[in-house]
């Protein structure tokens, strides 16, 4: 019966614990090469596809590991630095029909937060609900996400201490409705663009060792 009770009161003394704990906040900075978001365009001719890369970007994300639905954070591009690997289409995606980047120089995501959560061994999958903002337009979209914690795992790559968090996701979005018209391209790009989003946040800090499904000593 102690012993029982001296269970009870750790479970609820480590619970209590982790409410106080503040959300860990995550940069995507220190780590930019690790950084990726990809756009795919479906072509009529080719190899049936070119694929863009951003070369340039920010952002931050708080993530609590204990209740991961509260997440939310923001990731900005810029327009200016999206690069294809054909080029007729890497100089038209930034004109006034496509992209427009001289007037639009950013494209954003505003994370508000995560639903559907569900676990996969160490991995956290969930649908990321935010605002895309893009040439003007701004849209609500999902995103289905995967999440992977690494704790203490920033030393390895820059010898500092804190934890990793890596984020991956693939989205299609229509081009009609974020406002990107066909212009010389009608013939060649089809309406539907893929998104491929690999991201790697670090934080100042090692989070306190708690049980959570999400800490796990492995690299990637």
């Amino acid at each position: 019966m102690i012993n029982k009770q001296k269970l009870f009161c750790t479970i609820v003394t480590i619970s209590t614990f982790a409410v106080s704990l503040p959300a860990m906040e995550f940069d995507f900075r220190p780590l930019a090469s690790l950084c990726r978001v990809e756009v795919n365009l479906s072509t009529g001719f080719g190899s049936g596809s070119i694929r863009g890369t951003f070369g340039q970007m920010v952002g931050t994300l708080k993530f609590h590991p204990e209740f991961p639905e509260k997440t939310s954070g923001m990731i900005a591009l810029s327009t200016r630095s999206l690069r294809f690997n054909y080029p007729k289409v890497a100089y038209e995606a930034h004109a006034p029909e496509w992209l427009n980047s001289s007037q639009y120089p950013q494209i954003s995501f505003d994370l508000e937060s995560l639903k559907d959560i569900s676990w996969h061994g160490k991995e956290l999958r969930s649908e990321a609900l935010g605002i895309l903002k893009i040439k003007g337009v701004v849209k609500s979209i999902q995103i289905p996400l995967s999440t992977h914690y690494f704790r203490k795992e920033r030393r390895k790559y820059e010898g500092k201490n804190g934890d990793l968090l890596r984020l991956e996701g693939l989205v299609k979005i229509p081009r009609s409705e974020i406002g990107l018209s066909p212009g010389k391209l009608a013939n060649a790009v089809k309406e539907e663009i893929t998104i491929l989003i690999s991201l790697t946040g670090a934080s100042d800090r090692v989070r306190p060792f708690l049980p959570s499904r999400l800490f796990s000593e492995q690299s990637f």
